[in-house]
């Protein structure tokens, strides 16, 4: 064989590598060939088909919470429960507590976790759709306690009250306080109002609703603020792309609607700035 011709046959081989290579890394880079395309909406589709779309709430009154009629609601879940008008299926709120909202969804006990912090931790496990609302952490304590800031709830070297698997439970065991720990925000209150805490910190919208409905009860405002967070729905890890965007265009609807905002008023979910008199002078 001439030198000309094993080039020739060298050149021809490096070719049909290339066009080899080209084609299996496609194939893996696409799924297999058609099989993502195939997969996009699964999530949608499999609402539809169940009939219903299954919301997990825990409670944080107003803005989720048992409801007159004895189901779970509240404003935050008004974008969900367009969606499911949208998608023609039941609404179905799922009783649940905070510690187990992640559980219950790898469980597929509910298809949406409603009012769920996105952190690092949960991030590992479930997938979060965009921001619902954002809310401060506050202090709760009793009127006559005389604690007027964070510094005076940190210097009494008592105990404090949160909620278990709230996302703040994490920031206020940062901050070196006793933990008193509860099922959920109302019963964090409860026991702050038992004496076995001289606080409880927990979203403001939740406790500013606790307050309103015991004068005895008033809001402490750390200054600076020592939690912001936005609040989300949390959905399983592998929720399609497509799926994903159609749970967020609801929520964005319903902001641009006003819808979302009438809820808040129509619940009595409080603002910072509107505080009042609620707030501990």
């Amino acid at each position: 064989m001439s030198k000309t011709s094993q080039i020739i046959i060298a050149i021809v081989g490096v070719i049909i590598l290339s066009l080899a290579g080209g084609y299996f890394g496609a194939g893996m880079r696409g799924g297999g060939g058609g099989a993502g395309g195939s997969e996009n909406g699964a999530w949608i589709e499999k609402i539809k088909e169940q009939g219903e779309l299954r919301v997990g709430i825990a409670s944080a009154p107003p803005m989720t919470g048992e409801q007159e009629d004895g189901t779970m609601g509240g404003p935050n879940v008004l974008p969900l429960q367009n969606l499911a008008k949208e998608l023609g299926v039941k609404f179905t709120p799922v009783a649940a507590e905070w510690s187990k909202m992640v559980s219950g969804l790898q469980a597929d006990r509910f298809d949406v976790a409603a009012y769920l912090d996105a952190t690092s931790e949960r991030s590992l496990a479930i997938q979060f759709t965009d921001p619902v609302y954002t809310y401060e952490g506050v202090w709760i304590v009793k009127a006559d306690s005389g604690l007027k800031s964070h510094d005076d709830i940190k210097n009494s070297g008592k105990p404090i009250a949160v909620a278990s698997g709230t996302s703040y439970e994490r920031r206020v065991q940062g901050l070196g306080f006793d933990i008193v720990n509860a099922e959920a925000i109302p019963q964090s209150i409860t026991a702050m109002e038992a004496g076995r805490a001289v606080a409880a910190f927990g979203d403001l919208p939740t406790l500013a609703d606790a307050a309103q409905k015991n004068e005895q009860l008033k809001i402490v405002r750390p200054d600076p603020v020592i939690f912001l967070s936005d609040s989300n729905y949390g959905v399983n890890p592998d929720i399609d792309a497509r799926s994903l965007q159609v749970i967020n265009i609801a929520i964005q609807n319903a902001k641009n609607d006003g819808s979302f905002e009438q809820a808040l008023k129509d619940a009595g979910v409080i603002s910072p700035d509107d505080l009042g008199d609620l707030e501990m002078k």
